[in-house]
């Protein structure tokens, strides 16, 4: 692949990650829109997405919908989920156990004070079914998180 056309994939990947207000928002790849419909791993089982307004991963389209929990998390334009700083940038032992055989994770949401969030990542397992797979770049790099 050439460095131009690279450097072009990764410019459409740049994730703008706000968090002002206690919201939370992405860019998202238009790359791989359809990640959250595939099975990478075959018979992983996804779970339901919690639908209790203020569990941890439950939808949410702003952070005041999310109490208990600190912030609402999506792309742009899009709906996300509730959930919580983790206890530091590689520490989610804080965080709610995922719904099926997702990963847990901390992800970058550009916090001013440097925190990380919990979330859910798909690049091994399905997401929750009620949730999508997103393809985002951050600071620590390229990562496929469930929304």
């Amino acid at each position: 692949m050439s460095i131009s056309v690279r450097h072009r994939l990764l410019a459409m990947l740049v994730l703008g990650l706000v968090a002002r207000g206690g919201l939370a928002c992405t860019d998202r790849s238009t790359m791989d829109d359809d990640v959250g419909e595939q099975n990478p791993s075959g018979g992983d089982d996804a779970g339901d997405q919690p639908l209790t307004p203020g569990s941890m991963y439950s939808p949410c389209e702003a952070s005041p919908e999310c109490a208990p929990q600190e912030f609402c998390v999506f792309p742009q334009d899009e709906s996300g989920y509730c959930t919580s700083a983790c206890n530091a940038p590689s520490d989610p032992s804080n965080c709610d156990l995922p719904p099926g055989s997702q990963d847990l994770t901390c992800f970058d949401i550009g916090l001013d004070d440097g925190r990380w969030a919990c979330a859910l990542e798909c690049a091994s397992a399905p997401c929750p079914r009620g949730m999508r797979c997103e393809a985002v770049a951050t600071a620590d790099g390229d990562r496929l998180i469930c929304f």
